[in-house]
């Protein structure tokens, strides 16, 4: 969830009225947007990934005028072409392959209009650009440059300018290697051999995209017209946000004209249109709203009803039905759905393998170990080479938003050392466990990656040896009705013999072993570590089969 920080005047404004403590404090919060404080004259809430359009100040205006009623005719925006004209480099099809521009006039700027879009941009790289990785803004003075505008490729050293907030004048990879924007966000160009940028007629810089914008065109309180351009990766989310931008100026009574960008007119601020049958609605939230009700209810959220429901351009969140079964929901109110029995009653319980998991974990308790949860998200250094362990193919995270969640886990073992190197400062002997989910890539399933449950423990103290932890191996695997072996192995993890494969008959079940020192000092830790990870789910395959 994103923090956003409003001025409570300049809100008010917006939404043309005074807002009361009560509507602050309870009423807002139930539309998707938590309020985290007030502090003197501001107002700070967070806001639900889905509602990127209330990320500006602009934007919740609108959305509460709506759900408070103070408006409720639908928007429909009015744009005209400008006639300004961008035109695409195949050059730049590789490096970022997709642009939509916009023109905003008659631009009235106010120290909180300022503080709003500065906040609005930000957010909106946070979010929906990924941390501009999949789209970043830029916004211009207008006035200033001539178009028609080009986007294109350039090498490094061939074009220079003067980047925003500076007064020296740098090409494209000093700006890379020297300024503060350029060494943030250069990764997301590093394996570019040439960077897009945006140039005028007179070969004018505007924007050396995702990095910074030109001193040239920088925004100020004198700024009458300006020029908007959205990059990125994902055709979609590049139009999205230039509509979210747009649509914020608009609210502020700003015209909005089209840019021709490789023969298409952006922004399109046209209405989408969903089917949606009321039926489904009622049924999927247990109400019966008549048709009046549900078109009522529908303008509470700021969308229009012609036989379909209309979406306006700003609201990116609306995919399907459910999509509208979920605002219809806000709209009613959550605090007012009744409770109601379901009408076939069913006895719940836990499943057996539940079960058993729960009596793995108390066994695990009696023998003095202490739970701990992790995320199944890690990162190649903690799982591969801080155990000593070559990189290796592994379930990877689609745009992390972090350099610790990159891929998924494939043992849990790390997880718990990690764990026993934040944690230096409590007292030992220190004896943990975790039963958790590995991913394992699987080119039969049908996401290509399976889940397996696995348990790990780890017993840390000033002189712990294999011993220590194989007579607590014997006793949980006893208690369990497990019948197993182990059989000397050798792995870059462990210390070299020292080490073993758990059996049962001729099932591996997992591994067993003293920490070598190399992945200690690793991981920063001063005592001896030992520890063993086995496939818990195969543990109650085996017990299942054995009963049968």
């Amino acid at each position: 969830m994103a923090t956003v920080v409003f001025d409570k005047k300049d809100l008010e404004g917006l939404l043309g009225k005074s807002l009361t403590k009560q509507e602050i404090e309870e009423k807002i919060p139930m539309i998707g947007a938590p309020l985290e404080k007030t502090e003197d004259n501001k107002l700070v809430y967070e806001v639900f990934p889905n509602r990127p359009d209330m990320l500006s100040v602009e934007g919740f205006a609108r959305a509460l005028r709506f759900f408070l009623g103070t408006k409720t005719d639908f928007i429909e925006y009015k744009t005209k072409k400008s006639g300004i004209v961008l035109a695409s480099d195949v050059s730049v099809k590789k490096a970022r392959p997709y642009i939509a521009c916009g023109i905003i006039r008659n631009v009235k700027i106010t120290e909180e209009m300022l503080v709003s879009l500065m906040q609005l941009q930000e957010k909106l790289h946070d979010t929906i650009g990924r941390k501009r990785k999949k789209v970043a803004v830029g916004l211009h003075e207008l006035d200033k440059i001539t178009p028609p505008f080009k986007y294109l490729a350039a090498s490094p050293e061939k074009i220079s300018f003067i980047p925003l907030d500076s007064n020296k004048k740098m090409n494209l990879k000093e700006i890379l290697e020297g300024h503060t924007k350029g060494i943030a966000y250069r990764h997301i160009l590093e394996k570019h051999d040439k960077y897009p940028v945006i140039i005028d007629k007179n070969n004018n810089v505007l924007s050396f995209p995702p990095i910074i914008n030109a001193e040239l065109t920088k925004v100020t309180k004198n700024t009458k017209n300006i020029f908007i351009d959205v990059t990125g990766t994902d055709k979609a989310a590049v139009r999205q946000v230039l509509n979210i931008i747009s649509t914020a100026f608009a609210e502020r009574g700003f015209s909005i004209e089209t840019c021709s960008v490789d023969g298409e007119e952006t922004p399109n601020l046209s209405p989408r249109k969903i089917q949606v049958n009321l039926d489904y609605i009622n049924k999927i939230l247990g109400l019966n709203l008549s048709q009046k009700e549900f078109i009522g209810l529908l303008k509470k959220m700021g969308f229009g009803y012609s036989g379909d429901v209309l979406i306006p351009p700003y609201r990116t969140d609306i995919m399907h039905e459910i999509d509208i079964a979920e605002d219809i929901a806000i709209a009613y109110g959550y605090q007012n759905f009744q409770s109601v029995l379901p009408g076939i009653h069913t006895p719940g319980k836990r499943q057996n393998i539940s079960e058993f998991y729960l009596h793995a974990k108390s066994l695990l308790t009696g023998l003095g170990f202490q739970e701990t949860v992790t995320m199944v998200l890690t990162n190649e250094k903690d799982e591969f080479l801080k155990m000593n362990l070559k990189p290796e193919k592994a379930c990877k995270t689609l745009n992390p938003l972090s350099q610790e969640c990159t891929i998924c886990r494939k043992a849990v073992l790390p997880s718990l050392l990690k764990v026993l190197s934040q944690n230096k400062h409590r007292s030992y002997p220190q004896k943990l466990f975790e039963t958790g989910d590995i991913v394992v890539l699987d080119e039969t399933a049908e996401t290509g990656a399976i889940n397996k449950k696995t348990l790990a423990t780890v017993f840390s103290d000033s002189s712990v040896g294999y011993e220590s932890l194989s007579t607590l191996l014997d006793a949980f695997l006893k208690n369990l009705g497990i019948e197993y072996s182990l059989k000397k192995t050798s792995h870059v993890s462990f210390i070299p013999g020292r080490t073993a494969d758990v059996f049962a008959g001729k099932e591996k079940l997992g591994i067993i072993g003293e920490i070598h020192p190399q992945v200690l000092n690793n991981w920063n830790l001063d005592n001896p570590v030992v520890g063993f990870e086995i496939v818990i789910e195969s543990i109650y395959e085996l017990i299942h089969r054995q009963k049968e």
